[in-house]
């Protein structure tokens, strides 16, 4: 129920930033038309990463140089190759013509991707400003300024937004338990958060909330089996810890894990090969 609620919800919200790109559309000549529509599917025909595509959405840039989408597509594979330097002035363009779209889209960016993590606030707030907090990449804005803050051992500040993150799942999924209501990902980094203000006990029953829902998962059981070691409980860090490496394939399954490390993780896809 949660997670068809949240995909009728971006949906809804993709939707209403569409209309911003087309209230007003760049007209174009019929001939110019028939151009852009000949570049984009050249340029969709190759490999995302290559220069052939590169130069194709660059011709219709060269006629629609207000296309957002277009901007987007440039950055895109330039971050997924680490090349962030080359892809922000690309990611900066999407947002300058449809802020609305890609405001959210370039904060996570920086978040996960390109690491600035104060440039991720900043963009979030500002979007939270403008038009309210929502969802970006599955995850609330204020789990991803958690994720900031939590980068930049600001620890405190990182619980508060992690909390106020749970709040609004609370509210957007009320007929779910807890558990399912807030994603098992805020659970875990609610309990590193508390992992790393020492608050050993609390942390232990978040990253249990974690484990409610994905049962396997390595890194919780890692942090839960130091969290026991920490409060002198060896033999319970043990049989976790033993747990967790058995289970090291069950890392974070974000759609991104095969390009970035996330914040924390232990059993990461750069280290673990199949």
């Amino acid at each position: 129920m949660r997670f068809s609620f949240l995909f009728i919800l971006i949906l809804f919200s993709c939707a209403q930033k569409d209309v911003r790109v087309l209230d007003k559309p760049m007209a174009l000549k019929a001939e110019d038309s028939i151009k852009m529509d000949s570049y984009k599917n050249r340029a969709f025909e190759y490999d995302v990463y290559s220069q052939e595509r590169q130069k194709y959405l660059d011709s219709a840039l060269l006629i629609m140089p207000d296309d957002a989408f277009l901007w987007q597509q440039k950055a895109m594979p330039l971050y997924k190759a680490r090349k962030y330097s080359l892809g922000k002035p690309f990611l900066e363009k999407a947002v300058l013509h449809n802020q609305k779209r890609y405001l959210d889209y370039s904060a996570f960016m920086k978040c996960i991707f390109s690491k600035e993590y104060e440039e991720s606030i900043a963009e979030f707030m500002l979007m939270k400003e403008l038009y309210g907090d929502s969802y970006v990449m599955d995850h609330t804005y204020n789990f991803y300024i958690a994720l900031n803050y939590l980068q930049l051992n600001k620890f405190k500040d990182a619980k508060a937004f992690l909390l106020k993150s749970k709040a609004q799942q609370f509210a957007d999924f009320p007929e779910n338990p807890p558990e399912e209501s807030c994603h098992f990902l805020d659970w875990f980094y609610l309990g590193i958060v508390d992992y790393e203000l020492g608050n050993y006990e609390e942390a232990i029953k978040s990253f249990d909330m974690s484990l409610v829902v994905y049962t396997n998962f390595g890194d919780a059981m890692n942090y839960k089996a130091r969290c026991y070691y920490k409060i002198g409980k060896n033999e319970k860090a043990l049989e976790w810890m033993n747990l967790a490496y058995e289970n090291r394939f069950n890392t974070i399954n974000e759609d991104n894990v095969y390009y970035e490390i996330y914040p924390y993780q232990v059993y990461h896809r750069l280290l673990i090969r199949d």
